[in-house]
């Protein structure tokens, strides 16, 4: 019924918590005057152990999880969420490749951060169109192709789509019977003859590369699961995480990043990568030759001196004749570029082993990332003095590098923007022109570049997020559109002539767009803000509401924040934030806060280290500028975020007045800032956290520290909290969320606000979520939200 209160609220005693058991471990650290020791009552949590393994699958976990579900289950319209949820999620969407991220990027991010749920179709060398689609409630997206070299052509109001016309080429939703099995990755080789793709299991990070010939699609389940597969090669590659598949144009063989090898991963077909918090160490490139053994793959670059630092690399299009190799140290967005002529004629396997590397950039002063290049002159981004970031070009040296020590010399090509805008991504297209797009204002911009730098720009009033990738040999390139109340449009540019980058004569079409019947685009108003923070910056923030909200200090909102790693909060459409928004006529805030990109690099690098705090500021003061313009109601803000957005928020409950919020929700958070280099991929992380290894940075990181700032219920009675964790989630491993629960709970024991943990099984840091877990979710944070915040149900 319209307008119902929640049957039963929040409890009026204390819950009563399961029993962690408390050490009086210490551990030893240095500052700047000396020895500091530090209490960890829950250190055993960290290390594989009988006790832990009892404490992970045995009664405190089993009770901890008895407790959660046993509270969220009484909020009287539970099944209401979960059904307007799983109604608004049934609706066909398409991308074009199993990651819209990057997997190479390893920050306590991308994976679980929301992201558009559109995009455009790729024409591939065997002459047929592909693109990724979800009729709704499919757990994976399906990779389908078109039947012909002819791109499907069909209404684009009508319901049916180009997969009537196309066919399943591989099926993701096959490859285990629980849905967790996903694509990280995946590539064709450049003559279209073969594919190469990453299997990830429960949502690791780590994958399997195996290889097919693009002849043979999987589009059914194979007897004794998918490693039986008969129409794969016998190629496995193991132990690869944070890579990209890059193969030469030869086609003969990739490169790819990988790790040494882990006796606890067991076989490829066994589910127990994602489990260990081993550090992530000693990576390294390899070429693998198709058709052989993993042992016998060619070791292309490792650095035995630095055994944290990680690895991309690249080839140049369309000819493949030189190779990048980008080093990072950290996630600092500063990164070595090296480069090699791997030329186009001979044996390409044989020379991959002894590439002679030119050092173009050998510092870390900067980011520079290589667009394209014409014959030897190269054209790269770089923020180096430019911190929303320009366009230079150099000429790649010849001959043997250690025979050429001249420095390189960077020519600007374009200029940084001088009013605001953000250089976001560069792409070739039709031979030598470009597609640039800015963002400004935490709003995207879309620009076709001539090879002379003469600007055109498409879609001048769209408000929202754009992505394009364009390839340099293609006359087209498609591009997505989306928001807040748009889940996104595909439009197509066609220039006049191949390989005439006029702009003149050029089509712009519309190939798709899709709509969501329950959550409609007029339903929602979106505005963008700007509020002051603590020390008086301004700082940009979206609030979306709906239109049957009453914007008079009486509405709940969620507050969703992230602030770190210079990711951008940019518009992004979620059915889960939207569908609470219309049931609970509420509100979404979406503060661009500091240590994101929102503003450029300076933004990112004015919220790091010892400006960290900053951040948190900046999050708290969003929260009071919504009260405050009665955008909330006071005590009726939900604060969220993910990863490094789930450290946002535990450090603000800690940090923020009383009553500031009126709920929290933390999801797979970076909690014990005093040990998280110890665990995986976390070393790469001090470029944003400071190291606690460090006297010089140690203060300031245990004065942030969520884990080692939670107040007694004496001091402040924390919001109802809940933390949210994962299983297989080897990007934030689950000790911190299982730290952090037991501290608040042995903290906050006599608090009338519940502190609760959410553990998914088989899933990870968010990457390959299925569909119904992804649901499931969502039910409980908002059930969890309503029932603590006492909303009246205003849904169907």
């Amino acid at each position: 019924m319209t307008g119902s209160s929640p049957r039963v609220n929040a409890p009026k005693l204390p819950l009563k918590y399961p029993k962690s058991r408390r050490t009086e471990h210490l551990d030893t650290y240095q500052n700047k005057n000396g020895e500091v020791k530090i209490l960890d009552a829950y250190n055993w949590l960290e290390q594989e152990t009988q006790e832990r393994s009892s404490w992970l699958d045995g009664t405190i976990t089993a009770e901890q999880a008895d407790l959660t579900q046993g509270f969220i289950e009484k909020f009287d319209y539970r099944e209401n969420i979960k059904s307007e949820l799983t109604k608004n999620w049934d609706f066909s969407r398409v991308r074009t490749s199993p990651r819209e991220f990057p997997t190479q990027d390893p920050s306590a991010a991308a994976s679980d951060l929301p992201r558009s749920q559109f995009s455009y179709p790729r024409l591939a060398k065997d002459g047929r169109w592909y693109w990724n689609y979800n009729s709704g409630l499919q757990a994976q997206y399906i990779l389908y192709r078109s039947k012909t070299s002819e791109l499907p052509k069909f209404d684009v109001d009508s319901e049916e789509g180009p997969e009537a016309q196309g066919e399943v080429f591989f099926n993701p939703n096959l490859l285990v019977e629980d849905g967790t099995a996903y694509l990280a990755t995946s590539a064709f080789s450049k003559d279209g003859k073969y594919f190469a793709y990453g299997i990830s299991l429960s949502g690791s990070d780590f994958f399997t590369i195996y290889v097919r010939e693009s002849s043979k699609p999987f589009d059914s389940r194979p007897e004794g699961g998918f490693l039986n597969d008969p129409d794969r090669l016998p190629d496995i590659i193991r132990f690869v995480k944070f890579s990209t598949i890059v193969w030469t144009h030869d086609s003969k063989g990739f490169f790819y990043q990988r790790f040494p090898e882990r006796a606890e991963h067991g076989s490829a077909a066994e589910d127990k990568a994602g489990t260990e918090t081993t550090s992530d160490e000693n990576a390294a490139i390899y070429y693998h030759v198709l058709g052989t053994d993993q042992s016998q793959d060619i070791l292309v670059y490792r650095d035995d001196q630095n055994p944290s630092w990680l690895f991309g690399i690249g080839t140049s299009e369309p000819d493949g004749r030189f190779i990048e190799l980008y080093i990072s140290k950290d996630t600092s967005h500063k990164n070595k570029l090296y480069m090699a002529e791997l030329g186009t004629d001979g044996d390409i396997t044989s020379k991959v082993g002894n590439l002679k590397w030119h050092k173009i950039v050998d510092d870390w002063e900067g980011e520079y990332s290589v667009v394209s290049n014409h014959e030897r002159k190269h054209f790269v981004i770089t923020d180096k003095d430019a911190p929303r970031k320009k366009v230079v070009t150099f000429d790649m040296p010849e001959g043997d590098p250690t025979g050429n020590l001249a420095p390189i010399e960077f020519k600007e090509f374009i200029p940084e923007d001088k009013d605001g805008g953000i250089l976001s991504s560069m792409s070739p297209v039709n031979g030598r022109a470009f597609v640039a797009q800015y963002s400004r204002n935490v709003c995207d911009e879309l620009y076709v570049v001539s090879s002379t730098g003469q600007f055109n720009r498409l879609d001048p009033n769209f408000v929202g997020t754009l992505s394009a990738a364009p390839k340099q040999e293609d006359d087209f390139f498609f591009a997505t559109f989306s928001g807040f109340n748009n889940p996104g449009v595909i439009k197509r540019f066609q220039f006049k002539e191949k390989n005439v980058d006029t702009f003149e004569g050029h089509t712009w079409t519309t190939w798709r767009q899709t709509r969501v019947k329950g959550l409609l685009a007029d339903e929602f108003n979106t505005k963008q803000v700007w509020y002051k923070s603590r020390d008086g910056v301004d700082v940009p923030m979206f609030i979306i509401w709906h239109k049957d909200t009453l914007l008079n200090g009486t509405a709940p909102a969620i507050q969703y924040g992230y602030g770190g790693f210079s990711y951008t909060m940019r518009p992004f459409f979620s059915v889960s934030f939207l569908t609470f928004v219309k049931a609970f006529k509420g509100v979404l805030a979406v503060p661009g806060i500091r240590g994101g990109a929102e503003k450029g690099e300076q933004w990112h690098l004015d919220g790091i280290r010892e400006n960290r705090v900053k951040v948190y500021d900046d999050f708290i003061y969003a929260a009071k500028y919504l009260v405050d313009n009665q955008y909330a109601a006071p005590g009726k803000i939900a604060i969220n975020g993910g990863s490094n957005g789930g450290t946002l928020v535990a450090a603000c409950i800690n940090r923020a007045e009383p009553g500031t919020f009126g709920a929290a929700i933390a999801d797979v958070g970076v909690m014990d800032l005093l040990k998280f280099p110890q665990f995986t991929i976390g070393a790469a992380w001090v470029s944003d956290y400071g190291d606690p290894r460090d006297p010089n940075d140690f203060d300031f990181i245990k004065a942030y520290s969520p884990l080692h700032n939670v107040p007694s219920f004496k001091e402040k009675a924390l919001p109802p909290t809940i933390l949210l964790t994962a299983d297989h989630d080897d990007r934030v491993v689950p000790l911190h969320s299982f730290k952090h629960i037991a501290t608040l709970q042995h903290e906050q024991h006599d608090n009338r606000n519940p502190m609760l943990l959410r553990v998914e099984r088989k899933s990870g840091h968010g990457a390959g979520k299925s569909t119904e877990k992804a649901i499931q979710e969502a039910t409980d944070k908002w059930s969890f939200v309503a029932l603590v915040l006492n909303l009246p149900w205003k849904g169907e």
